[in-house]
């Protein structure tokens, strides 16, 4: 019954974590607002063929990336102009606020940004004040929210085997890597059900590949290990986003396909709002769906991190549930295929106060 699955701790308010929203460009300097607090922002132009923009509060506001694309960082102020403590502030990039185009925006809050290094809205002015030591690698910035097990790293790699602190309390399942100097660094991504002896490339439909990104060492509760490879970790400024399991707010694993439009069921304990997923074993893009594009079931609007295609619908396609996803298409649940995925939560299925989430 329903109080054997009940967790003992249970975010219930996930919106005040991660956010997806949408807005019409007006070609107007102007705020979003999302509820939140955001450290990261990913941004779509929903409505044509464009680069996403990538921007997070450690590196700073006009400060961006394209997860599309290896290039390295670039400063555009009209990008993302400001994080607020209500949402964002765009400018008049078009990337972000072409006039009368459909963006979406996926939010996250880390720990802040009051200082160069942020632990649950605390801001610090070294690593060491802000107790994010302990890796071979001592971070150049910082924001970490341990609370809602999301932290964002800045380190200068070595070229050399290292371990960099994550200020998080539980071991990160799910980490995003860029190096933000070089035109040709791919983005590396850790998932805990591939092991430490593989990894991803966010901008890149290929399927897994064997990697020393990790030096073939899980994270640990304090550190994530990279190796001398240089996607991860060469005498170049890099930027990382990593994620742990929270009970009602996030959830990170894997499913076996089975080839049939009556799909896997994912358990996640939660009504899920945001789904980035990735068929490991074949050269599938990567699909991200949410709750504001597609507010009833089915959710088949896609849009994919590994390319700058506009949205769209078709032969991809989940029914979001009160405690889950449901697979609805071939493409979400290729026969033999191994898929791995991030969730995120709209609410959790059992709240602290004897509420359950509902079905659509």
């Amino acid at each position: 019954n329903a109080a054997n699955v009940k967790p003992e701790t249970v975010i219930t308010r996930p919106d005040h974590y991660v956010k997806t929203v949408l807005w019409t460009g007006n070609d107007v300097a102007r705020s979003i607002v999302t509820g939140n607090a955001p450290d990261l922002v990913w941004i779509k132009d929903r409505s044509i063929t464009k680069d996403p923009v990538l921007c997070d509060s450690v590196r700073g506001a006009g400060e961006t990336l394209r997860p599309d694309d290896p290039a390295a960082n670039v400063t555009a102020i009209q990008r993302v102009s400001a994080f607020n403590s209500n949402g964002f502030s765009v400018g008049t990039d078009s990337g972000v606020n072409n006039n009368n185009d459909n963006f979406v925006g996926w939010t996250w809050k880390a720990g802040g940004n009051k200082n160069t290094f942020n632990v649950d809205d605390v801001g610090y002015a070294s690593a060491a004040a802000a107790g994010i030591t302990g890796g071979t690698i001592t971070p150049t910035g910082a924001s970490v929210g341990t609370k809602q097990g999301f932290s964002i790293i800045k380190y200068t790699g070595t070229g050399s085997n290292a371990s960099v602190s994550h200020g998080l309390q539980n071991i990160p399942q799910f980490i995003i890597v860029k190096d933000l100097d070089s035109t040709s660094g791919w983005w590396a991504v850790y998932h805990h059900s591939m092991g430490n002896t593989h990894a991803l490339y966010l901008n890149d439909a290929q399927s897994k590949v064997d990697s020393s990104f990790w030096n073939d060492t899980t994270p640990t509760s304090s550190v994530f290990t990279i190796g001398a490879n240089a996607n991860t970790n060469s005498s170049n400024d890099f930027i990382s986003y990593l994620w742990h399991d929270v009970p009602g707010l996030q959830k990170f694993g894997s499913y076996e396909g089975n080839g049939s439009a009556d799909g896997t069921f994912v358990e996640l304990g939660f009504t899920p709002a945001l789904i980035i997923h990735k068929d490991i074993d074949q050269g599938h893009n990567w699909h991200i769906f949410d709750n504001k594009r597609d507010p009833d079931n089915p959710v088949h609007h896609r849009l994919f991190p590994s390319n700058n295609s506009a949205d769209s619908t078709g032969d991809n396609s989940l029914d979001f549930l009160s405690n889950g996803f449901k697979c609805r298409s071939s493409n979400t649940t290729s026969e033999s295929s191994t898929y791995i995925y991030a969730a995120w939560a709209e609410a959790p299925t059992f709240n602290l106060y004897g509420g359950q989430s509902n079905a659509r």
